[in-house]
């Protein structure tokens, strides 16, 4: 399976930044022991060159990344180098619990550390910590990085909610919220995101345009020696971190390759260390080399789904009925026409999981659906009026009494899905196309840029204007809370209309009023299992009523070097979280 960080494929993400949504993860605060945690740049020269150990960490990566600053990037690479330098006040572990990093503790509602009312957030900050170049973390470096985000007019989750963030003495920050956001544990953290330095980066207002985008301090495990662009990135151990006896690697170099096959034969030849998201016949290869460990992650984050337009495509009125999709019925016929075994044999060679909600990793409730059974969904189409008139001369149903078409109407829906993904993808919609003309519906494919499918408004963004049928694409929420992920997608009032574009992302026009008071109570402080409650709560309404049809969940994969240790993948945060427990061993034989 493919990732987003090969491929901008995560449709939330390629319009995050445009529509000013947010994500979120759960407030679980069970301890962990504190963890090892635009323009092409003209950079400053680093110092004299600096040679390659034989001891060095080498991770392979296709190109350069845009910069340290993954505020300002969504490439997935300046993920993987911004968690070796920039600490966050607190992250997600492995087993999805949060845990401080920079921070003392997790402020929570037991505490005193979050208000009753979810709008005030006071974060104690861990005593001693210093940048790599000696200057004090303090509470003017989280000040500064909501300011700077704020004053450069750029948008990330949860920022736009701030009012103010106090700073009352050097060890303690106080953010106040205008509302509260089910995603405060990790506001100053997340996927290769954290606390910036106030005295390094330069004006709040010019982000854009900071050197320390490419030449970072570091409150994190490891400092940039030297970046050859085009060549590699070579990072030494911090002299200031604050964890003892970490990193455990005297060098890790990133260097860019981007020939897939000449990475994955240097990672079974012990060359590099690390691949991260090897193709299909790449991951085969090393399977079978004897010298690297394929490491799948589970829980899978990407869920494929099929996205059903509700409303008549195209049209100006949202509430206006699609002629075909409108019907509970079809939604459901089609959901049974799909063989999701062999969909994901034949298309992932098995490498996905079959899911039967979005929300599959809260291990709800819910019966798993009868998923193939062509004969009842033959006869849902037949109830519901889609009926064969002449199935020896013309395959395709047609509207006999079906109520929200004219009659004779045939049972076709125009489908995309977008290239980045690859072949996969494409055969998975091929398969799709040619089991629902098993049962007499026709689909008229397309494969499309990502561009053009979640773009703009005012760009003729084919889903924000409601110009399609069907829609096959994947994604999945951070974290561990999928609370504003899916107000985005499932709300009412998160419907984008022409004169509100940016109310969200719910393409399918999807209208169930008695979720706006569901998704109202998860915008609260709640207890974690009764916010659990409410989303299972959630899940089992979606599996009635199919706005979406959830099909199957990707893990991502990494090829792992048998000499690597320390690698712990999992999907909360980039593969780096905890580089500063990585090292290297003797292959087994030598001495």
């Amino acid at each position: 399976m493919k990732s987003k960080i090969q491929n901008p494929k995560s449709k939330i993400a390629l319009l995050l930044a445009l529509l000013l949504l947010t994500g979120c993860q759960l407030t679980n605060t069970a301890d962990l022991p504190p963890a090892t945690p635009a323009p092409t740049p003209t950079l400053p020269p680093l110092a004299l060159a600096v040679d390659v150990k034989d001891d060095a960490i080498i991770v392979p990566i296709p190109i350069d990344p845009p910069s340290f600053n993954a505020y300002l990037n969504d490439t997935g690479y300046e993920t993987l180098i911004g968690e070796l330098v920039y600490g966050a006040l607190a992250e997600i572990g492995p087993d999805g619990n949060f845990y401080p990093e920079l921070a003392l503790d997790l402020p929570t509602l037991a505490n005193g550390g979050l208000s009753d009312d979810g709008l005030t957030v006071t974060w104690r900050l861990r005593p001693g910590v210093l940048w790599s170049d000696g200057e004090p973390f303090t509470s003017t470096d989280v000040r500064f990085t909501w300011q700077a985000l704020r004053d450069s007019g750029i948008w990330a989750p949860g920022f736009d909610l701030i009012d103010n963030v106090e700073t009352p003495d050097p060890l303690t920050a106080i953010v106040h919220y205008r509302q509260f956001y089910p995603n405060y544990l990790i506001q100053f953290g997340g996927n290769g995101v954290g606390v910036l330095p106030a005295h390094h980066c330069g004006p709040a207002n010019q982000m854009l345009l900071w050197d320390c985008n490419f030449e970072p301090v570091s409150t994190g495990p490891f400092v940039l020696a030297q970046w050859i662009p085009g060549v590699r990135l070579t990072f030494t151990p911090n002299p200031n971190y604050f964890i003892p006896e970490r990193p455990l690697a005297s060098q890790l170099v990133f260097e860019i390759e981007s020939d897939p096959d000449l990475r994955q034969r240097n990672l079974t030849r012990g060359n590099v260390h690390l691949d991260m998201w090897p193709e299909e016949a790449a991951i085969n290869k090393m399977q079978d080399s004897g010298t690297v460990v394929v490491f799948w992650t589970n829980p899978a984050r990407n869920v494929l789904r099929l996205v059903l337009n509700l409303s008549a495509p195209g049209r100006p009125d949202p509430a206006a009925p699609h002629p075909i999709l409108s019907n509970p019925q079809v939604r459901q016929a089609l959901r049974h026409a799909i063989d999701l075994g062999y969909l994901n044999a034949e298309a992932f060679n098995n490498r996905a999981k079959v899911v039967e909600t979005e929300l599959y990793q809260l291990g709800c409730d819910i019966p798993p659906p009868l998923y193939y059974n062509a004969g009842l969904a033959n006869a849902l189409l037949d109830d519901a009026g889609w009926v064969l008139v002449d199935p020896e001369n013309d395959p395709i149903r047609r509207c006999r009494g079906c109520g929200t078409a004219e009659e004779g109407s045939p049972l076709v829906l125009k489908s995309y899905t977008y290239v980045e993904f690859g072949d996969e993808l494409l055969k998975a919609h091929q398969l799709i196309e040619e089991m629902m003309a098993a049962v007499g519906v026709k689909l008229e494919m397309k494969a499309v840029e990502g561009s053009d499918l979640w773009n703009t408004w005012d760009n003729n963004g084919i889903e924000l204007r409601g110009n399609f049928d069907m829609n096959l694409w994947d994604d999945g929420y951070f974290g561990v809370d999928p609370t504003i992920y899916m107000t985005d997608l499932f709300d009412p009032r998160s419907i984008p209309t022409r004169d509100n574009p940016l109310a969200g992302l719910n393409v399918s026009r999807y209208r169930n009023p008695a979720l706006a008071d569901l998704f109202d109570a998860l915008h609260s402080p709640l207890p974690n299992n009764r916010r659990r409650a409410l989303l299972c709560e959630l899940a089992i309404t979606l599996d009635q009523d199919l706005p979406h049809i959830p099909l199957l969940a990707f893990p991502d994969v990494y090829g792992i070097s048998i000499n690597l240790q320390g690698v712990a993948p999992h999907i909360y945060d980039a593969v780096t979280w905890n580089a500063g427990d990585w090292q290297l061993v003797k292959p087994v034989g030598n001495q």
